[in-house]
């Protein structure tokens, strides 16, 4: 332990001049140094003052530059990070883990997906990091690289980025008893199946599950802990969802032998944007479209009308293609009343078309001339009388002409 002594020597050295009232800039020169020493030595008895002084700041630099140190040093010398933190490898390791979401950033219906930001609180017991406290100036924790010693094995099922990992912390908390605490976090991005049907008076639930990738519970067992704090209210506002609660459940897998805790997010969708923004719109639409054939036929507008709702509820289902996910299992009901409308229109606009195409020509055949035939009840078939000259007289034909062209 050889650089055990030579900081704190270093430092009374300093301390020792400042008393004397000298420059300490001569500790940049070891001889020089020395050669003071030794020359208060022979020349005359140092205060006792002085002395005990620089004996206590001795003991007090020697214990805060050496402990830390020493303990990295003592419990890291043969420590191996690939070994189960066991003196019995055969014993199982209890890994306790607590989940926190500090805010949700987008919570995506048509993906299928949540993203959020959160951290764990994992903790275990490390029998190879133990040291006594009073060997070491009474230091009961330390902090350490997680690079340098076990952690357990733990991932994120179904997330888009941290599938083998809980995220990254430099740090890890270490007692003198072995208890460990580490506390990873990042964003994560995680596969949530939403039901969409009440749009937009639904509810949403979505599952988070944490578990070991390659790591049975013969080796480590996860097991959750609970908070004493509610954590729905240490999630920040949202001003889309109000989230409503979050809980967890511990599930065991027969197949993989191995625990897996799923956290629940419970949420609702705030919907007073959209009662003002698509609900009232739609329905004021809806009772315009019912009074399609309230207009007369004569006007000619029916058919421009029905046109321009057509094309607005097609806008709305759009608007709708764009956001809603796209699948046949949870259609929305609003997504249908919008589709029945526009159904409406489509009907209302062929009615229109085949009614006036039948009055119009019902009108063209009132147009044409009636033929009104030659003969007549009691009356002979002449064009007229012979008169004494051998002709005829055409009066009466030509009136009974005139008469038929008047009809």
């Amino acid at each position: 332990m050889k650089g055990k002594y030579q900081m704190p020597s270093f430092f009374c050295r300093h301390i020792y001049l400042y008393l004397r009232k000298e420059d300490p800039c001569t500790l940049l020169i070891p001889s020089v140094a020395a050669t003071q020493l030794e020359h208060d030595k022979r020349s005359k008895k140092p205060n006792m003052n002085q002395v005990n002084t620089v004996v206590l700041l001795h003991t007090v630099l020697h214990c805060h530059f050496t402990s830390a140190d020493s303990i990295e040093n003592y419990l890291f010398e043969h420590y191996s990070a690939s070994m189960k933190p066991r003196r019995n490898q055969n014993e199982l390791v209890e890994i306790d883990i607590a989940m926190t979401i500090q805010t949700v950033l987008k919570v995506d219906e048509r993906f299928q997906y949540i993203s959020f930001y959160g951290w764990f609180e994992v903790q275990w017991r490390d029998e190879f990091l133990m040291w006594n406290e009073t060997e070491y100036q009474g230091i009961k924790k330390i902090s350490v690289p997680y690079q340098q010693m076990w952690v357990p094995d733990i991932s994120m099922y179904y997330s888009e980025e941290h599938i083998h990992d809980l995220g990254v912390h430099p740090f890890v908390s270490v007692t003198s008893q072995g208890h460990v605490t580490w506390f990873p976090g990042a964003k994560y991005t995680v596969q949530c199946y939403l039901k969409v049907k009440k749009f937009p008076f639904d509810r949403q639930k979505c599952s988070i599950v944490v578990a070991a990738w390659q790591t049975t519970d013969r080796m480590q067992k996860l097991v959750p802990r609970a908070r004493s704090v509610n954590e729905v209210k240490g999630i920040a506002e949202n001003g889309e969802w109000e989230f409503q609660n979050f809980t967890y459940e511990e599930n065991y897998d027969a197949e993989f032998d191995l625990t897996k805790i799923v956290y629940t997010l419970e949420f609702q969708r705030r919907y007073r944007y959209f009662l003002l923004c698509t609900i009232m719109p739609i329905v004021i639409l809806s009772v315009l479209n019912s009074l399609t054939f309230l207009i007369p036929v004569e006007s000619g507008e029916r058919i421009t009308y029905c046109l321009t709702l057509f094309l607005t509820f097609t806008v709305f289902l759009t608007l709708f293609d764009q956001t809603m996910p796209r699948n046949s299992i949870d259609v929305p009901y609003i997504t249908v009343f919008v589709s029945f409308h526009l159904f409406l229109c489509v009907i209302s606009t062929m009615v229109s078309i085949l009614t006036i195409s039948s009055k119009r020509g019902q009108e063209c055949d009132s147009r044409d001339t009636q033929i009104v035939p030659l003969e007549s009840q009691g009356e002979d078939l002449h064009l007229g009388e012979v008169n004494a000259d051998g002709k005829r007289s055409g009066s009466s034909g030509k009136n009974y002409l005139r008469r038929t062209l008047k009809m």
